[in-house]
């Protein structure tokens, strides 16, 4: 209760220092808008906020679970064969060397302008995350416990289901957050190479024709989002590792 109070605090002194602090300044409106300005652009009708907000989350949301996939099974599988890790996990490196926003035409070209780029866009902001953690946390398999099991002559799925998996989950679900509020950002940078809808097309749209107030609904409507997800996997992970001591 005390974080949230205290995170409550600084939103509501970020919010008067905007509504009132900054005009008191005499900054003009299209360069920094009020709240109630960014409030008002997100609930008029013809911003269509809430259509916009739908597409992205669709896109978001599917791309997370896409990169959420294979970045946990692509880490099963470096658990399970080190040679396989010896020879990808470089090029899963280099693949995050690369100016993700360069390939969104590319992806567009490939897979035409619906909402499949997208979603490729986002999963490839999703994956990393995941993968570096899963395969970190399938790995702090304590050394005893692995050698009581191996007595037992238990088969390798029967090892990761009783012992790497459990192991892993904690790490898991730091990728899975870190990997949700990239998800979102990812399908906003899909939006931008040629969207006709979405949270992205929205935020192009009215930076062009110098529309703060809209930018900034579009922007927030963008962070409301991602801190939903967020926040539906801090329940999820309180439920599924239950034995974790909260700090």
């Amino acid at each position: 209760m005390q974080r949230v109070l205290t995170a409550l605090g600084v939103f509501l002194a970020l919010l008067v220092m905007l509504q009132w602090g900054v005009p008191s300044l005499g900054v003009s409106p299209y360069i920094l808008p009020t709240p109630t300005r960014v409030l008002a652009r997100m609930a008029d009708p013809e911003t269509r906020l809430l259509h916009h907000f739908g597409v992205t989350a669709v896109e978001g949301i599917g791309g997370f679970l896409g990169g959420s996939l294979l970045g946990f099974v692509l880490a099963v599988v470096f658990v399970h064969a080190r040679p396989i890790e010896d020879a990808l996990y470089p090029w899963a490196i280099v693949s995050q060397t690369i100016p993700l926003v360069a390939l969104a035409p590319l992806l567009l070209i490939w897979f035409g302008n619906g909402m499949l780029p997208r979603m490729a866009m986002s999963a490839l902001f999703t994956f990393f995350p995941v993968l570096v953690n899963a395969t970190h946390g399938m790995r702090q398999a304590n050394d005893e416990t692995l050698d009581l099991l191996h007595s037992y002559a238990i088969s390798r799925w029967q090892l990761f289901w009783t012992l790497r998996l459990p192991n892993g989950l904690p790490a898991l679900f730091t990728g899975l957050k870190i990997g949700s509020t990239l998800a979102i950002t990812g399908a906003i940078v899909g939006e931008f190479a040629g969207a006709a809808r979405g949270l992205g097309y929205l935020i192009t749209v009215s930076t062009y024709h110098l529309e703060t107030d809209q930018t900034f609904a579009a922007v927030t409507a963008a962070s409301l989002l991602g801190v939903g997800l967020y926040a539906l996997l801090v329940r999820l992970e309180g439920w599924m590792v239950f034995w974790q001591e909260r700090v």
